[in-house]
């Protein structure tokens, strides 16, 4: 069952990864920068806010798959923790604005192809977590979200919310850019 979920998930990123690829390959640089408004991101900008908002669940990882991680006091309450995931993978799904984390904005600057670069590594990075997770998977490890501590979930629906907030990011991409 674990090792089925795993896969699947391996499947979802690897055709979320593929998507964004085949989107961003059709528009230059000057077009991916392009801010739509003054208080919205380019999709640039957004690929930064997915690689600081992936990258920052990193270190957590690391320290489940070495078997170093404690879970947070919060962790202690299961169903305020599945609460809580549920919450937040529930946002992921609506239409409406989410504001973010101080520590996830992207910078405002304009980007060049390294980032694109960045964005994909970091997509194989995720890729390689997810399989040296899935020993983990189904154990009802409690994370606190790397932003909050006071905000937890479990570690399986932590790669939920990743991959439902990489397709949140990729149609409001392929919205702004469909605009041009």
């Amino acid at each position: 069952m674990i090792k089925e979920k795993a896969d699947a998930w391996q499947m979802e990123l690897t055709e979320i990864s593929w998507q964004y690829e085949k989107v961003l390959e059709d528009f230059d640089l000057t077009t991916l920068n392009l801010k739509p408004g003054p208080n919205q991101w380019s999709p640039m900008e957004i690929l930064q806010h997915l690689i600081l908002v992936n990258t920052s669940y990193f270190p957590t990882f690391d320290q489940i798959i070495q078997q170093q991680y404690k879970s947070p006091f919060m962790g202690k309450l299961p169903f305020y923790g599945s609460k809580m995931g549920e919450i937040i993978l529930a946002s992921m799904n609506k239409s409406s604005k989410i504001k973010t984390f101080n520590s996830w904005k992207p910078t405002e600057k304009l980007h060049n192809n390294d980032l694109k670069i960045k964005f994909f590594k970091q997509q194989d990075q995720l890729s390689n977590y997810l399989q040296k997770l899935e020993p983990f998977l189904g154990k009802n490890i409690m994370i606190s979200s790397p932003a909050n501590k006071w905000i937890v979930y479990p570690l399986d629906m932590a790669i939920e919310i990743i991959l439902a907030h990489e397709k949140r990011h990729l149609s409001q991409i392929k919205n702004l850019l469909k605009s041009n």
